[in-house]
C-alpha cells in the first residue's frame, strides 16, 4: 500500500523536542544530576546524542552505580527548578487542534516519566489535546521498543499502520519502524521530514485530501 493509498486515523507526537522545546531545561538539569550524584557533567555534543532516550538508559550509560528510581526521583524533585527553561514550540497548540479538525484521534508518546508529562502539560495548559498520553511508567519497555506506540494505537482502538507519529530522534525512528506506523521525522531526516510544525499540519492535510476512506 502506498503512502497515498492509506487510511490515516490517529497522529501520535513525541513530546520533548517536538511540542515542547525542553532541551535546554534537560540539557541544565542533566549537569545537575550527574553532579548530585557525584559525576562529571558531559558535554553538550555527548547530551545530544543521547538525546530523547529512557531515564533507564541514563543511568546504563552515565550513572551506573546509582538505581533508576533515584535517578527518577531526583528528575521529579528538581524539575520545577529548571521548567522556566521550557518553550511550547511555535504552532503546537495549532497543529493539535488541526488534527483533530481533520477528524484524528491524537496522542503522546514520551520517555518521560508521567509525573513530569503532567507537570509540563499543566504547565502549558495542555491537558485536554490528547486522547491518550503514553509514558516511561506506563510500558515495561519504553522507546526504541515499539511497545509505547502499540499501547498508545490499542488505548485509540487503531492500527499502527494507519498511524503517524511525529518523532525528533533516531529513538523515535526505532520505534515507530519497530511499531510499522509512518513516521514524520521533525527537523530529524525520514521518508517524511517536516521543518516546522505550521509543515506538519499542511503535509497531513494534503495526505488526508488523497487518503482512501
Amino acid at each position: 500500500m502506498s503512502r497515498s493509498d492509506k487510511t490515516y486515523k490517529a497522529v501520535l507526537f513525541d513530546l520533548d523536542g517536538v511540542l515542547i522545546d525542553s532541551y535546554a531545561a534537560w540539557f541544565h538539569q542533566f549537569q545537575q544530576t550527574l553532579r548530585h550524584f557525584g559525576y562529571n557533567s558531559v558535554s553538550e555534543e555527548e547530551f545530544r546524542k543521547h538525546w530523547g532516550q529512557s531515564t533507564e538508559d541514563d543511568v546504563r550509560i552515565f550513572m551506573p552505580e546509582m538505581t533508576i528510581e533515584a535517578v527518577r526521583q531526583y528528575f521529579y524533585d528538581q524539575y520545577d527548578e529548571y521548567i522556566e527553561y521550557l518553550r511550547l514550540e511555535t504552532n503546537a497548540i495549532e497543529v493539535l487542534e488541526a488534527v483533530r479538525g481533520y477528524g484524528l484521534r491524537v496522542g503522546c508518546v514520551t520517555n518521560s516519566h508521567r509525573d513530569i508529562v503532567v507537570k509540563t502539560l499543566r504547565h502549558f495548559s495542555m491537558e485536554g489535546y490528547f486522547d491518550t498520553v503514553v509514558t516511561a511508567d506506563d510500558v515495561s519497555m519504553p522507546k526504541p521498543q515499539p511497545e509505547m506506540i502499540i499501547k498508545a494505537c490499542s488505548a485509540l482502538a487503531v492500527s499502527p499502520h494507519n498511524t503517524v507519529f511525529v518523532g525528533d530522534t533516531e529513538t523515535d525512528v526505532k520505534a515507530a519502524v519497530g511499531a510499522g506506523c509512518v513516521f514524520v521525522g521533525y527537523r530529524i531526516d525520514a521518508d517524511t521530514r517536516v521543518d516546522s510544525l505550521g509543515e506538519l499540519s499542511s503535509w497531513l492535510r494534503r495526505m488526508l485530501s488523497t487518503s482512501v476512506v
